[in-house]
């Protein structure tokens, strides 16, 4: 399907779940995911969106998934999350699997400060790796499958951080 269809189809589900006031607090990829029809990884969606949207203000959202079969197929997003001039990026990728769903979620964002910074605040003690020069992957030792991955520029530090479970219903 070309981007500009997938943005179009997108957009009227963003417009539609935008009308329909989601509970208090509840993140608009997870009235966006109900309003598809995901029922089987919504309640990992709204864990996962509880706590990655948290102190977000705006929101906005871009979703595809099986129209045919919205229940048992891949359900994919990307939400813009602001407060005040903060921006981050949000993505998940949630798929039924028979242990329960697979998931893929990965949170960018942005700090005015060095890598190193970073690091030695945020991520004091995390067993770590160089990729390639400038990107620098530090592994959570307390959430298997859990990495944050900072990316040195002139202007700051790039922060991907990216959890990946492949059962995440056991």
């Amino acid at each position: 399907m070309p981007l500009s269809l997938i943005g179009f189809l997108a957009g009227h589900v963003a417009a539609a779940v935008q009308r329909q006031a989601p509970p208090p607090k509840e993140p608009l990829v997870v009235a966006a995911a109900r309003a598809v029809g995901v029922k089987r990884c919504l309640p990992m969606i709204s864990a996962i969106a509880q706590r990655a949207t948290a102190g977000a203000t705006m929101q906005d959202i871009i979703v595809d998934w099986d129209r045919k079969v919205p229940d048992e197929a891949p359900f994919f997003s990307l939400t813009g999350l602001g407060n005040g001039t903060l921006r981050a990026a949000l993505t998940i990728a949630a798929i039924p699997a028979p242990a329960g769903c697979a998931v893929l979620v990965e949170r960018v964002s942005f700090a005015a400060r060095d890598c190193a910074s970073v690091a030695a605040s945020d991520l004091a003690g995390f067993p770590s790796g160089q990729l390639i020069a400038g990107i620098m992957v530090y592994q959570n030792p307390k959430q298997a499958g859990e990495t944050y991955s900072l990316i040195s520029n002139n202007s700051g530090c790039l922060i991907l951080r990216r959890q990946a479970s492949l059962t995440w219903g056991e």
